[in-house]
């Protein structure tokens, strides 16, 4: 360990040796062997620099010409200003932006196909995109087919496209703009019929009222979710000799055309359902109505991991009945109102971390049915395959989880030292791009807590019983000593009667000092969730081990938690998730081969479309 520190250490010592030395011959114009030209100056500087950042300059300088092999490159229609710039930071590393000067250097970076002054012009631009800018930013980061500048003022553009529809720079936009931003699925439109009025409204300011829309418009405009009487309103549009209402095969909904919901389970009506007789039921709540309503569950199972993405809900794993663990991996599809089995899991696992992260599902630590596990596995949305990547250092099952910047986390938890089970003081961190774990020590242990990620920092919520046998957490003191802060940890040292203390950390796994109020309900093992800019506790269990029913939500900035209106209408343990996207109630009946009538033990029976039992408010 001692030997790899060292050798990381030297190389980023020599690394810095020779960043300096290349900066210092750049400022001194020493061994330059390459000049570029532009209408005003002639700048010296090093192929082997310029080869190595820019494969641009890398095919210029490697070509057998004679101008590349004198050492000259013409650059004559770029500003001197403008290349001095970019040198600066091919050299240093460095570069000044402001809005002045972002969309040359993003252009010319660009053009000498330097990823990362492109990138880092593209981030620049993308913090300050607003309604005065976003469209002269689309249409840069369209031309130059940046896809992560141009996703992120697509998204700004989908969100407020209501009031930017009227402005001037709109009316400006080509036929290729305007279609590409109307086939976006981020518009936050509830009916394709107001889609379809500024597809018209733009139309009729380049052309004549009366035309109909052009074939290019129209099939960006989804027919198929439009109701009958928005159908009439369009008619005008749709040409005679055609048939664009036939619904296709499948049709996504537009982001606006979703409503969020926290999905739990009622663990306690699970273990009392007969799947002969009944459907197993997800619980779905609008934190917005404060109302619940059913769907469909995919079977019995005791403690899976759970996790949403968009409109897909992904169930993994879990105990069965008999405290037999599963593999099995499934997946809700709120569109389609149905349930998928996708392909298992190598190793089955209960009480374990299951996160996503850019497309990849992964599955980490747990209880396999007889003991525990350190396996780690991820699952690819895109074709869905499991592999494997790095084991946990250890063995660890019923931790809070979270992902934040490209890291895992698995916070306390229990562990097995010799034949005996206990709380680990501490936490684990994975950083994905490495495919490495970390441990951290804690001055507290603790199980069954919750973590959320919020304004890049995980919030953990500790919830535990003052009484001093407690089991969910205590102080270890013998880990005080390599912490300067320790206060910030400490569970027993706030407000008369508090049994609950939160604490932040970021992606480093650092302490961050912002205060979350404690929690004054005798409640453990409850579910933590976050929802938009809210974390809600939900559930639990009190000082009996008796279920309870409150709600509580908190944003930052907020000095206490507030109750929600109305209590749980079920049993929850430490189970649930969120948000999920499901679709709004009007438009269910237009999505083609939506299920009316859900029946997990056996779809070949019948289906009855005239009565959804499994939904509706409590």
């Amino acid at each position: 360990m001692e030997q790899r520190e060292e050798l990381s250490d030297q190389k980023e010592a020599l690394k810095d040796c020779i960043i300096t030395g290349l900066k210092e011959m750049y400022f001194s114009e020493i061994l330059c062997d390459v000049a570029i030209q532009t209408a005003e100056k002639r700048l010296l500087c090093h192929r082997v620099v310029l080869a190595s950042v820019s494969p641009y300059f890398r095919a210029l300088l490697t070509c057998p010409m004679k101008k590349a092999v004198l050492g000259e490159v013409c650059l004559s229609d770029v500003p001197s200003s403008v290349l001095q710039t970019v040198l600066h930071y091919i050299y240093t590393g460095e570069v000044h932006l402001t809005l002045d000067n972002v969309e040359e250097l993003f252009i010319l970076s660009g053009r000498l196909q330097i990823t990362a002054m492109q990138d880092l012009c593209s981030r620049y631009l993308a913090k300050r995109i607003d309604n005065g800018n976003c469209f002269w930013i689309y249409r840069l980061a369209h031309s130059h087919n940046h896809r992560i500048l141009l996703e992120e003022t697509l998204n700004h553009i989908g969100r407020n496209l209501s009031s930017l529809s009227g402005k001037e720079d709109f009316f400006r936009l080509e036929m290729e703009e305007m279609v590409n931003i109307l086939s976006s699925d981020d518009l936050m439109f509830s009916s394709e019929l107001a889609i379809y009025n500024i597809a018209r409204c733009w139309w009729e300011f380049r052309t004549q009222k009366d035309n109909p829309l052009p074939p290019e418009l129209l099939k960006v405009i989804r027919l198929p979710v439009l109701t009958p009487d928005e159908l009439g309103k369009v008619s005008r549009d749709i040409p005679s000799d055609d048939s664009p209402l036939q619904p296709p095969t499948e049709i996504r909904l537009r982001q606006g055309m979703f409503e969020e919901r926290i999905i739990c389970i009622d663990l306690m009506a699970l273990d009392k359902t007969d799947p002969e007789k009944e459907n197993y039921c997800m619980n779905a709540y609008d934190p917005t109505t404060e109302s619940w309503e059913k769907l469909p569950f995919c079977g019995y199972f005791n403690s899976p991991g759970i996790v949403s993405v968009g409109c897909y809900l992904y169930v993994s794993g879990g105990f069965r009945k008999q405290r037999c663990a599963s593999n099995a991996l499934h997946l809700y599809d709120s569109v389609l109102n149905e349930w998928k089995e996708l392909p298992p899991m190598t190793h089955p696992r209960a009480c374990h971390g299951f996160l996503d992260y850019r497309n990849m599902l992964y599955a980490f630590g747990g209880h396999n049915g007889s003991e525990l596990t350190d396996s780690v596995e991820c699952f690819s949305t895109l074709d869905n395959s499991w592999r494997d990547v790095s084991n946990m250092p250890i063995a660890l099952h019923r931790f809070a989880s979270s992902v934040l910047k490209g890291r895992l986390f698995a916070i306390g938890g229990m562990t097995r030292i010799d034949v005996a089970l206990l709380q680990y003081p501490g936490f684990h961190s994975y950083d994905i791009l490495t495919d490495t774990w970390s441990q951290f020590p804690l001055p507290v242990a603790f199980i069954a807590a919750g973590a959320v990620a919020m304004d890049d920092k995980l919030y953990i919520v500790i919830s535990c019983k003052p009484r001093y046998e407690d089991f969910n957490v205590y102080p270890t003191y013998e880990a005080s000593p390599s912490y300067d802060d320790y206060e910030a940890y400490l569970i027993f040292n706030e407000e008369p009667e508090t049994i609950s203390k939160t604490f932040c950390l970021d992606h480093l796994g650092r302490i961050c000092h912002g205060r979350i109020p404690p929690v004054l309900e005798n409640t453990s093992n409850a579910a933590v969730i976050r929802w938009k800019h809210r974390i809600y506790i939900m559930g639990g269990t009190d000082d009996d081990c008796m279920s309870i029913s409150n709600m509580y939500h908190w944003s930052p900035g907020e000095h206490s938690w507030t109750p929600c209106r109305k209590d749980l209408p079920f049993l929850l343990g430490d189970f649930g998730t969120g948000p999920l996207l499901v679709p709004l109630k009007h438009l269910t009946p237009l999505v083609p081969g939506r299920r009316s009538n859900y029946n997990f033990r056996d779809d070949s029976e019948e289906e009855d479309e005239s009565e959804e039992p499994w939904r509706g408010n409590w």
